[in-house]
């Protein structure tokens, strides 16, 4: 997989650590029937995912901006707060 180099001079050893990136998928725009924007791709493995904008983020709250799933068999859904 392709890693991005992304080291700081002024990072200290900790935080340089954990630097290089992995391009785990291509994702596309699209927008669904009520006009919400979500975004699709697959990894090289063949692996789906899907983004979304977390619809529950508040401001000031801990919660992420954004949902990153990866599509898998059918079952019962996994979502969390």
């Amino acid at each position: 997989m392709d890693k991005i180099n992304t080291e700081n001079p002024r990072m200290t050893e900790k935080e340089k650590t954990k630097t290089s990136l992995e391009l785990r998928a291509g994702l596309f725009r699209n927008t669904d029937k009520n006009g919400n924007v979500y975004y699709t791709g697959k990894s090289e493995a063949g692996d789906e995912y899907v983004m979304f904008r977390n619809s529950y983020w508040k401001e000031g709250a801990a919660k992420p901006y954004f949902r990153l799933m990866k599509r898998v068999a059918d079952g019962p859904s996994k979502m969390e707060d």
